[in-house]
């Protein structure tokens, strides 16, 4: 391996590299990373027990994201996650909201026409399920497992298709 610059800590509450943009507006940056290689990252972190990259906004209230990732590509994706052990329960890709009106996760399609998912989820297993909701609740007023909606005027709340040419399917 070789390196522009290493920079180094060994104190138990240490930062290697820090950076602050002081500003107090426009569009600055603590620190900034780029790489032009098409296999490479502008900004790489590694950790053995925990995370390798941590980002927090600290604002206790508006919006504010603690990692806000862009694609600009045709086929791009703003956040990549891939759990890459062969067994064990894994995810690509965990998020949990505290809030009592919060939301593990929100997705949304914004194009006001086309063929659009907020969400699509997918099993390759021969047993998987591409969609499971839970209500662990065991007590209070009422728990939903899932829940689907539609407003539009051919809406389906729900929609069905079993794709399989034999066997028993279920739409």
């Amino acid at each position: 391996e070789t390196f522009g610059g290493k920079f180094q800590s060994d104190n138990t509450d240490g930062r290697g590299v820090s950076g602050v943009a002081t500003a107090a507006t426009g569009t600055t940056y603590g620190v900034s990373g780029r790489s032009v290689s098409p296999s490479g990252s502008g900004v790489y972190g590694t950790s053995v027990d925990n995370a390798g990259v941590y980002g927090v906004a600290s604002g206790a209230s508006g919006l504010n994201y603690g990692g806000r990732f862009e694609s600009a590509g045709t086929s791009g994706r703003g956040v990549f996650g891939f759990a890459t052990a062969a067994t064990g329960t894994t995810y690509g890709g965990r998020f949990v909201s505290n809030s009592t009106d919060g939301r593990g996760v929100y997705g949304l399609a914004s194009a006001a026409s086309g063929i659009t998912y907020g969400g699509n989820f997918q099993s390759d297993s021969t047993i998987g399920t591409g969609v499971r909701g839970v209500a662990n609740a065991t007590t209070g007023s009422i728990t939903v497992g899932g829940w689907f909606e539609s407003a539009g005027t051919f809406g389906l709340g729900v929609l069905g298709y079993a794709s399989a040419a034999s066997g028993n399917t279920i739409g």
